[in-house]
C-alpha cells in the first residue's frame, strides 16, 4: 500500500467482495487444493480474532471494505497487463527466449492502512475500517495522487490463503509467497508445480549460474563471505525437487519474533498475542496452515530445531531486543479466544463484535 492506479482499473470487480473475507478464503483454498497447489485436506488458518465475521456487518460497511479489495485486484490485474507488454517488446526485439522470469512478493500480504497505524490499536473500529473523511480518503478518491488506502487485516489475510497472520510476523502467512519462474534454464513443463523449499537468498546464486558466472572469492581487496543461497539450477532442469538437504535450514528474526524452517518442520516464536510468548513447533507438509502446536507432542523435535536457533544466532552475530515493540499489544487488543485443534477456523466460541455503528445501515 498505498493502492494507486488509473481510474479505468478500479472498477474491473465491482461487488465481487462484497460476500465478505469468509467466503473468499474457502472459496480460494477450494481452487488451490484442485490446482495441487494446497494438498487435499489443507484447512485454513483461522481467522484472526480480531477481525469480525463480515456477515454481521451492515451492507454498507461490507461495501466499503469490499472497496479495498477491488482496488488491490485492479492493481494486481494492471501490474499483469505490463507484464504482458514487456514480453511483448522482448519478443519483438528478439530477447525473449533469452530472459529469465522471476515473479514473488517480497513477504507476506501488508495487514495495515494509514489511519489504522496514526489512530487506534489492531481490533479497533479506527484500524478495520478506514476513516472516511481524513485527507482524501473518500472512498471515490482512493487511487488518486494524495490518497492512501490499504486492505487491511481482513484482506491481507485472504491473500496469504490458507495460511496464518501477515505481514509483520513469522507465521507462514509474513513470510511464505508464490514463486513463479520462467525462462530457458526451466526444463520443467510449462505449468508444473513444485513444493521444494525456497528463499531469497537462492536468487544470487540461481542467478550466477544461470550466466555462467562464478562468485568471486574478493571485491576490492576484500574477501566476500560465503554465499548463503542456494541455486535452483538443479530444480528447475527437473533434476531434484529443492535445492536443501535434510540437514539445511533457514531462520528469521524479526522485532523480536523468531523462526526456523527444517524440512517440513517449523519451530515459532512470537509476542503475544500473535504467539505465545514461547517455542511452537508445527509440520507444516501436515498442517501449513499451523493450527496445532506439536511441542508437547514432540519435544525430541522441538529440542533439535532449538539448537538450529542457537546455532542462528551465534553464526549471525544475532542481537534479540530485550522488549519487541508488539510486547504491549496483548493489553491493548480484543481478547483472543484459544482455538483449539480442529474447532472450525471460521467461527469463534467469543466472536469479537465491532462497534454497532458499523452493523447497521446508515440512517437516511
Amino acid at each position: 500500500d498505498p493502492y494507486h492506479l488509473p481510474k479505468d482499473w478500479r472498477n474491473r470487480h465491482p461487488g465481487e467482495y462484497d460476500k465478505g473475507w469468509d467466503a473468499v478464503r474457502q472459496k480460494r483454498l477450494k481452487r488451490q487444493v484442485e490446482m495441487g497447489i494446497m494438498p487435499a485436506g489443507t484447512e485454513l488458518a483461522e481467522r484472526m480474532w480480531f477481525v469480525p465475521d463480515s456477515i454481521v456487518l451492515a451492507p454498507a460497511s461490507r461495501y466499503i471494505l469490499g472497496k479495498k479489495m477491488e482496488l488491490y485486484a485492479g492493481m494486481v490485474e494492471n501490474m499483469d497487463f505490463h507484464v504482458g507488454r514487456l514480453i511483448e517488446h522482448l519478443k519483438k526485439i528478439g530477447e525473449y527466449e533469452n530472459t529469465i522470469f522471476v515473479v514473488f512478493g517480497d513477504n507476506g500480504a501488508e495487514g495495515t492502512d494509514l489511519f489504522g497505524m496514526i489512530a487506534g490499536s489492531p481490533g479497533s473500529r479506527d484500524n478495520l475500517f478506514a476513516a472516511i473523511n481524513w485527507s482524501q480518503t473518500h472512498p471515490n478518491a482512493w487511487g488518486d495522487p494524495g490518497t492512501w488506502v490499504g486492505y487491511g487485516p481482513m484482506w491481507a489475510q485472504v491473500s496469504m490463503t490458507p495460511f496464518s497472520q501477515y505481514k509483520g510476523w513469522l507465521a507462514e502467512g509474513g513470510i511464505r509467497n508464490a514463486l513463479i519462474v520462467s525462462g530457458p534454464a526451466v526444463k520443467r513443463p510449462a505449468g508444473s508445480i513444485n513444493h521444494g523449499l525456497m528463499h531469497v537468498a537462492d536468487l544470487m546464486p540461481t542467478l550466477l549460474e544461470m550466466a555462467g558466472v562464478s562468485y568471486p572469492k574478493t571485491y576490492n581487496g576484500r574477501e566476500l563471505p560465503a554465499l548463503m543461497g542456494k541455486s535452483w539450477g538443479k530444480v528447475l532442469a527437473g533434476q531434484a525437487e529443492t535445492p536443501r538437504t535434510e540437514q539445511d535450514y533457514l531462520a528469521w528474526e524479526i522485532f523480536g519474533n523468531r523462526a526456523v524452517r527444517q524440512g517440513e518442520w517449523k519451530l515459532r516464536w512470537q509476542y503475544k498475542p500473535f504467539g505465545k510468548g514461547d517455542w511452537e513447533l508445527f509440520n507444516l507438509a501436515a498442517d501449513p496452515a499451523e493450527r496445532t502446536d506439536l511441542a508437547q507432542e514432540r519435544p525430541d523435535k522441538l529440542k533439535e530445531l532449538i539448537a538450529l536457533w542457537d546455532h542462528y544466532v551465534r553464526t549471525n552475530n544475532v542481537i534479540l531486543p530485550s522488549r519487541g515493540p508488539f510486547d504491549t499489544l496483548e493489553k491493548d487488543m480484543p481478547q483472543r479466544v484459544t482455538v483449539y485443534p480442529g474447532f472450525p477456523p471460521l467461527i469463534y466460541k467469543q466472536q469479537f463484535v465491532p462497534p454497532k455503528e458499523m452493523m447497521a445501515d446508515p440512517k437516511p
